[in-house]
C-alpha cells in the first residue's frame, strides 16, 4: 500500500502516523495509521487496545517504509547508530544518563563522541605508524 506521507501529531508528546492512500472504486481514500507505538488499555475508544489484543505494533509497521528514498539514505547507517548508542549506554553508571536538563545531556553526549573519535584517530596514527618504513 503506498504511503502519501508519515505525519507527526501532538505538542508535548508526539505519535508518528503513515497517512497511506488507499484505491477504492468509490475514489482514493486516506487512512492514518499510528506507528511505532503500542495503544495501551483504555487509549483507544473503539475495540481493543494493541496491549490487550498482544499486538506489538513496531514489530509490524516501519516507520521510514522501505522500498522508499528516505529508508535507502537512513538504514545503511542504523547499525553504526545503535553500535554507538549501545556504547554510550555502557559508559555511564547504572545505565542512567548522568546530566539533568537538554543542554547538559548534549554536552555529555559530545564529549562522548569527541572521545571515540580522538580514540579512533589515536589507533588510525598508531596502525599508521606502525606500517611506515623504518630507514
Amino acid at each position: 500500500m503506498p504511503i502519501k506521507r508519515l505525519e507527526r501529531r501532538g505538542v508535548l508528546m508526539f505519535r508518528w502516523y503513515h497517512v497511506p492512500t488507499i484505491p477504492c472504486r468509490h475514489g482514493v481514500h486516506e487512512y492514518r495509521v499510528g506507528v511505532g507505538t503500542t495503544s495501551r488499555k483504555g487509549e483507544r475508544p473503539l475495540g481493543d487496545s494493541d496491549e490487550e489484543r498482544g499486538f506489538h505494533r513496531a514489530e509490524h509497521l516501519q516507520q521510514i517504509p522501505e522500498f522508499t528514498r528516505t529508508h535507502q539514505l537512513v538504514y545503511p547507517y542504523r547499525s553504526d547508530a545503535e553500535s554507538g548508542h549501545a556504547q554510550l549506554d555502557a559508559s555511564l553508571w547504572n545505565g542512567r544518563l548522568i546530566s539533568h536538563g537538554v543542554e547538559a545531556q548534549q554536552l555529555l553526549t559530545f564529549g562522548f563522541v569527541f572521545a571515540q573519535n580522538s580514540t579512533s584517530r589515536a589507533l588510525y596514527e598508531e596502525g599508521a605508524s606502525l606500517l611506515r618504513p623504518t630507514a
